[in-house]
This record gives structure tokens, C-alpha cells and sequence, in this order.
């Protein structure tokens, strides 16, 4: 019986550690609701407002240093803050931008599920990254993992950069996808399957509305 409780306890307390530490990385097209015009790499501490002022309110305070002092230190509020991938070790910590970036202001979304967003008031323009420029930042660096619950008709390389142009290959288990170049919507893509052999077409890495088909691995590979 003791051990058991002792079992209950430790479970209980995994899920409010779990959220903190966790890497989170979109696996398929139901990861991410809110995509907007790009992301933003925020640092460890950060304030989110209603607007983009510093004497409106403040909607989130976010420091990892010390979550003690964090206005988010529970399971229930870390899961508010909706990043769209996060790997500590990596140094990302990305939530989608809403708006334009303008006088060192930017819109993120705060929330996923609800569309909820809020002002961050952020100097370094560099860690604000359209999509192709996040492709390239990290894509290139640690490879691109395509979402595994695309439709069949989706996971094709082609001859061109028009999905009318000739079909080179019907993708069923990539292991390693990797690029060399975007135009528009379309990447030059190399993939390697499970027989190791590396196939080359493009790839419709980006759907007319703004939606994703792949995503930045974010993990090194062998």
C-alpha cells in the first residue's frame, strides 16, 4: 500500500514538472492552429501586455531563472503560453507573430487554442524570423521532419515547383529530409528513406494559406 501511494505521488508531481522541461516540437498539422507571418525566438524572461505599451496591462511575466518568482509556475498557466517549439538546450523558445513587427513591438499568439495573443517588447530583431527565414536559420542545421499525418497526396516530391509538373516520387518513410534552396512555396528537397537511398524533387513545404507541411527538426542528426 505504501508503495503504492509513493507510486500515485511521484505520477502526480510528474505532470507538473512535465510542462517545464518537456521539448516541444509540432509533430503533425493539428500541432499548430496559429501560424501568422513568422515567429519569434524569445529569451528566458520576458513580459507579454495587452498592448503594445509598457504601461498597459500585463497579460503574462515569464522568467525560467526562477519560476518562483514567475507569474507562470504551474501546469495549468505553462500550458497557456502556447509555444509553437521549444527545446531548452537548443536555445528555442518559438511563439508565432501575429503583426508586422514595428518599433521593436510584435503580436504573438499566446495561445493556440484560443487565438489569444499579446505585445512583447523585444530589441533584437534578429530572433524574429519570417517561415523562410526559419527554414534557413534551422532547417538547414538540423534538418526537416515532415509532419506524419499528411494526407498521401502531400508527401510527393516533383519535377518542378507546380504540383501539374511530373511526380519523382511517392514518399512513404522518410528518415532524413534536407534542403538546398525555397522558392515561394516549394523547396528543393533531398530525402533519404528507410533503404537509405536519397531521392531529390521538390517539395510543397508551405500550403496557400500560410499553413506548414514540414517543420525544423531541431534535433542534431547522426
Amino acid at each position: 500500500m505504501k508503495k503504492f501511494l509513493i507510486f500515485i505521488i511521484f505520477f502526480v508531481m510528474s505532470f507538473f514538472i512535465l510542462p517545464v522541461k518537456a521539448d516541444i516540437i509540432p509533430l503533425s498539422t493539428r500541432s499548430v492552429r496559429y501560424y501568422g507571418i513568422g515567429v519569434l525566438n524569445v529569451p528566458k524572461s520576458y513580459t507579454i501586455y495587452q498592448y503594445p505599451n509598457k504601461d498597459s496591462k500585463i497579460i503574462r511575466e515569464v522568467n525560467y531563472d526562477n519560476l518562483n518568482k514567475s507569474a507562470i509556475v504551474n501546469t495549468i498557466d505553462m500550458r497557456k503560453v502556447s509555444y509553437i517549439a521549444h527545446v531548452p538546450e537548443n536555445n528555442i523558445a518559438l511563439l508565432a507573430v501575429d503583426l508586422a513587427p514595428g518599433n521593436d513591438w510584435y503580436c504573438v499568439f499566446i495561445d493556440q487554442q484560443t487565438g489569444e495573443t499579446g505585445w512583447i517588447n523585444y530589441e533584437n530583431k534578429d530572433d524574429f524570423m519570417s517561415y523562410r527565414q526559419l527554414f534557413y536559420r534551422y532547417g538547414k542545421k538540423y534538418g526537416i521532419r515532415m509532419f506524419n499525418d499528411l494526407t498521401r497526396e502531400k508527401k510527393v516530391l516533383y519535377a518542378d515547383i507546380s504540383t501539374d509538373s511530373q511526380i519523382l516520387e511517392e514518399l512513404t518513410y522518410p528518415t532524413f529530409i534536407s534542403f538546398t534552396v525555397i522558392r515561394g512555396n516549394w523547396l528543393l528537397a533531398t530525402v533519404n528513406d528507410m533503404t537509405k537511398q536519397a531521392k531529390v524533387g521538390w517539395f510543397n513545404w508551405r500550403n496557400e494559406d500560410g499553413s506548414l507541411n514540414m517543420f525544423p527538426n531541431f534535433k542534431e542528426q547522426p
